[in-house]
């Protein structure tokens, strides 16, 4: 995207730079489009923190791509179903048959009448 700033705008975000209150154009425009909550939180040790771990999540996760380490969906969700019946002993029963060519019409479930 591109964005055009009028003169005076383009001034006004120029001479933040120079006072030294950003460090560069993109920070000072950043700061006037999110308002500068947004920005201090995008600048936040806690926030730089969370961009790392993430970044090192998705290295590790491509790395594992590269070296044919993937599991198929009926895999992660054989895992996910052991997952749940051990921790509730409750089975998981789920139903993987193709969606029929005619949908059926709603069914409308009412509560017992209180009496």
């Amino acid at each position: 995207m591109q964005v055009t700033l009028n003169p005076i705008q383009a001034e006004i975000l120029e001479t933040l730079v120079q006072q030294g209150q950003y460090p560069s154009l993109e920070m000072a425009l950043n700061a006037a489009l999110l308002g500068d909550d947004v920005q201090e939180e995008a600048e936040s040790p806690r926030y730089a923190a969370w961009v790392e771990q993430t970044r090192q999540q998705i290295n590790a996760a491509r790395a594992q791509i590269a070296a044919g380490e993937v599991q198929t969906v009926d895999q992660v969700l054989a895992e996910l179903r052991a997952k749940v019946q051990q921790g509730t002993g409750v089975d998981v029963v789920t139903s993987r048959s193709p969606p029929s060519p005619k949908p059926s019409p709603p069914s409308l479930i009412l509560p017992p009448r209180l009496i």
